[in-house]
């Protein structure tokens, strides 16, 4: 084990430092002989002052039967003295060491405790497994074993905290844990936990305690509005009131912004409000608990930043560069749950195949920029033609499938139509001029045409392909006659 000098030492210290370099059986073995040796050497002075006064009495001219009991009595509280030590010292040999075996027992498991928290990747493992030190006493060794109890109980929780967040799913997860460590472990009434868009540098209240506090605290319309997002350090009105002018309750509640930052990118900020008081005590109190969400922030910034690199990854991968749209890898991953869904509600889902008409022609006559900026448009005009809560698929190329939930028999037909003569009507701006282009949509209906999704997504492209041999620009609904085979 490591041992730390002081670098200036006195003579004194220099002198004693054997006695200080023993362990403490040893140091109590010292002492113990020291009170030994001179609880000896008082009884030899004593018994030789006695044995002097002996020799002084056998020559006085008395009786020497009354000598003889004099001398029995002298010799007699010799004996009751020697025994009185004697148990005297054994008595707080006992009770000595029974302390020293107390006192080494505590200072073995405080040793061991702090031992473990010294290395931090072990220090979690072991407070989980070690059992916490018995508090005996209310002196100063039981506060020292308290406050050891207290990290060691803190690092067990923060780690439990870790290798639940770590299994969470979704970042929302993350967020109500944390929500709930804040309320319930550290008692915090009120706060925000905010997050930043990195796509526009907007900052967003993703959860908030209570749930109307949203709404009474800050109006961000950018990030680099918050001040703790700008600097990347703790923003306190403890003290300083006007310190970010964008709070709106400055006169009636203090605030501290704990910004989330992961290598140097602040991913959000989490903002704890509370009542004005002028306390120092609450103000410690408050120091204290805001040190501890800290301490809990550490240990989910690392989950949450995984978390959202893997939802940007899985952005990436489901959605349309070009677009913006969800792609068909979308479709793969998500058609079970819609599916479920649709079958929950009792519903039907309507399926819209669309395709731009001798869109060939537009890449080999303008070039591939033109037909990207054409397809980019088209993608708009299909997101303001359906509800928000249809799906738009780029299928690929120049197909797109549309999904309309929850649509009546007649509707999808409807909408394709809407479609088309919104397509038909829009005039697309072009570098050296503009252009007109027209779609063909098939439809089909599910589970009407059939229960097996992906064969009606077949059949609305067979009704697309009949839309195409029939003349372009038109919407065929699926039928059954356009069918003939049995196997899909």
């Amino acid at each position: 084990m490591e041992t730390f000098e002081h670098p200036e030492k006195s003579l004194w210290i220099r002198l004693w430092q054997p006695f200080f370099n023993m362990s403490i059986y040893g140091k109590f073995v010292l002492v113990l002989a020291s009170f030994l040796l001179g609880y000896l050497l008082l009884g030899l002075h004593t018994y030789l002052f006695l044995g002097a006064v002996k020799g002084q009495l056998s020559r006085l001219p008395v009786d020497q039967e009354l000598l003889s009991l004099t001398m029995k009595t002298i010799d007699g509280h010799i004996i009751e003295g020697a025994l009185l030590v004697t148990m005297i010292m054994i008595v707080l040999s006992i009770t000595s060491f029974l302390c020293i075996r107390v006192l080494v027992s505590f200072l073995d498991q405080m040793i061991c405790s702090l031992q473990s928290l010294r290395n931090v990747e072990d220090a979690s493992r072991i407070c989980e497994q070690s059992s916490l030190i018995p508090v005996i006493s209310k002196d100063k060794i039981g506060t020292v074993a308290s406050l050891v109890n207290g990290v060691t109980s803190d690092i067990r929780k923060i780690s439990l905290f870790r290798r639940t967040i770590e299994a969470d799913e979704s970042i929302e997860e993350v967020y109500r844990r944390l929500a709930y460590v804040f309320k319930e472990h550290l008692g915090f009434k009120n706060f925000i936990i905010w997050e930043v868009r990195a796509k526009d540098e907007s900052i967003e209240a993703v959860y908030a305690w209570p749930a109307d506090m949203e709404t009474e605290s800050c109006v961000i319309t950018s990030a680099n509005l918050c001040r703790a997002k700008r600097t990347g350090e703790v923003v306190s009105s403890s003290g300083n009131p006007d310190i970010c002018p964008i709070f709106p309750m400055g006169d009636v509640m203090t605030h501290s912004c704990v910004p989330m930052v992961v290598s140097g990118q602040v991913l959000g900020v989490v903002q704890f409000l509370s009542l004005y008081v002028n306390c120092p005590e609450r103000e410690k109190a408050l120091r204290f608990n805001l040190h501890r969400a800290g301490q809990y922030l550490k240990e989910a910034l690392p989950v949450l930043h995984a978390k959202h690199l893997a939802g940007n990854l899985q952005e990436m991968a489901t959605r349309d560069a070009l677009t913006g749209l969800s792609n068909r890898r979308f479709l793969e991953n998500n058609i079970n749950q819609l599916i479920a869904s649709l079958k929950r509600r009792n519903s039907q889902m309507g399926i819209l195949m669309c395709d731009l008409d001798f869109f060939k022609k537009v890449n080999d006559e303008y070039g591939h920029d033109v037909g990207d900026q054409i397809l980019k448009t088209l993608a708009i005009i299909l997101q303001n033609t359906v509800r928000s809560s249809d799906i738009i698929i780029r299928y690929g190329g120049e197909e797109f499938l549309i999904l309309l939930t929850d649509c009546e028999k007649t509707m999808a037909g409807e909408v394709a139509e809407k479609i088309r003569n919104a397509v038909e009507k829009h005039v697309f701006q072009v570098e050296n001029g503009s252009l007109r282009k027209t779609i063909s949509i098939g439809t089909s209906l599910f589970p009407n045409d059939t229960e097996a999704f992906w064969e009606c997504v077949k059949f609305a492209d067979i009704a697309l392909y009949k839309a195409k041999e029939t003349g372009r620009n038109r919407v065929v609904n699926f039928d059954k006659s356009l069918w003939d085979s049995k196997d899909y």
